[in-house]
């Protein structure tokens, strides 16, 4: 059931060296970064609670600990267990590289905005409204490189486990971009002439 792929001519053990510190960089700054944002609900300060997806707080945790747990065992471990749907180096070479592009470009929008931040469970209304930098043509992009380290970790891992994890996690972060556009519309007055300028989570397709 289980094999180490570090005996797999297939895998390289550099490979795994380096995937292995990579995953583990951005799971820990991940991690340290979400935690000090949300410590003692600082976001809410002076600002009005809005509609959110508060079933996803201990969702959102287990399907990031998750994924980050088996696709950083995928690279030593062989099991079919994890529904594996790959083994092949050149995809985990793209997998980690989407997550590193996610990653950096997640600490970018998370600088952009600001204080205007409050998690998808626990909405709070922006103090402003920011269209500079990440958000000048995306709308919400730290949802958009959250799903790129999301899908990242499911091609690096070729775990279909994690695949479900990540799709999960789209499903919950579309229906909160639909709350979230609602209540934007409403209390901010130039909201619609950034939407026209602008993109939801894709460029030229959403």
């Amino acid at each position: 059931m289980f094999s180490f792929n570090i005996f797999d001519s297939s895998i390289s053990f550099a490979a795994a060296i380096i995937s292995t510190i990579i995953v583990s960089f951005v799971f820990l700054k991940m991690s340290f970064a979400y935690t000090k944002k949300r410590a003692r609900k600082r976001y809410a300060d002076g600002k009005l609670q809005v509609p959110s997806m508060s079933s996803f707080k201990n969702l959102s945790k287990l399907l990031f600990i998750s994924s980050m747990l088996l696709t950083l065992t995928s690279f030593w471990v062989s099991s079919s267990l994890f529904l594996t749907f790959h083994a092949q180096p050149v995809f985990q070479s793209i997998g980690i590289a989407l997550v590193l592009f996610g990653y950096i470009n997640l600490h970018r929008a998370f600088n952009n905005l600001g204080d205007n931040y409050s998690p998808l469970f626990d909405a709070y209304l922006p103090s402003s409204l920011v269209t500079t930098g990440s958000y000048r043509f995306i709308r919400h992009p730290i949802y958009l490189f959250n799903l790129f380290v999301s899908f990242g970790l499911a091609i690096s891992s070729g775990s279909g486990i994690v695949v479900i994890n990540a799709t999960i996690g789209l499903f919950f972060i579309l229906k909160t971009i639909s709350i979230e556009e609602t209540y934007l519309k409403s209390h901010f007055d130039n909201y619609l002439a950034y939407s026209k300028n602008s993109w939801r989570l894709v460029p030229f397709l959403y």
